[in-house]
């Protein structure tokens, strides 16, 4: 049994959009105060966008439970799975709103998400607030890149060596082994 293709389309698209902003936010700690004023508008439009896919997709999810697991995982394998998926969704929601709060508390210039909405002037600017935001954004963004390396060698383990029909779930076009 496999997810459904609503699903299918947002774990695909939001995984791609997420390496995406991974490596842009990267790219942002190299930039000069005048390159980072350019490109932090399209970096928190962007997590805005994430955000609302990923509350989107919890919503989804709650509508169109997953299929379940195959009785070749253990309880335990299981268990970890869901803290996986949990730790997903958590991490999905807290990094936008981590970042919306760092560009919110920027003291040095103004953050214009979608070109008009003015994020810096919802919060007290400082730089200790900023730099705390800053922390919180960048550990969340580290953490998920951890889950999704996880994510991709368990995947990667459950074709190779279970070879089970785990990936088949979510992987379009991929058969069932049998």
């Amino acid at each position: 049994m496999a997810f459904d293709g609503v699903a299918k389309l947002l774990h695909w698209l939001m995984a791609m959009l997420l390496i995406v902003m991974f490596m842009f936010g990267l790219g942002m700690e190299e930039l000069s105060l005048a390159e980072r004023k350019e490109a932090l508008p399209q970096h928190a439009s962007m997590g805005l966008i994430l955000l609302l896919l990923a509350v989107v997709r919890l919503a989804w999810r709650r509508a169109h439970p997953p299929p379940p697991y195959p009785d070749s995982m253990s309880p335990r394998q299981q268990k970890w799975a869901r803290w996986v998926v949990n730790g997903f969704y958590a991490l999905m929601i807290c990094l936008p709103l981590a970042g919306f709060m760092h560009a919110a508390t920027y003291a040095d210039f103004e953050v214009l998400v979608f070109g008009s909405m003015n994020v810096t002037a919802l919060l007290p600017s400082g730089e200790t607030l900023t730099g705390v935001f800053h922390v919180i954004h960048g550990l969340c963004a580290w953490l998920l890149a951890l889950l999704v390396i996880g994510h991709v060698g368990a995947t990667i383990k459950h074709m190779a060596i279970d070879k089970d029909a785990i990936a088949a779930r979510m992987i379009p076009f991929m058969r069932t082994p049998k």
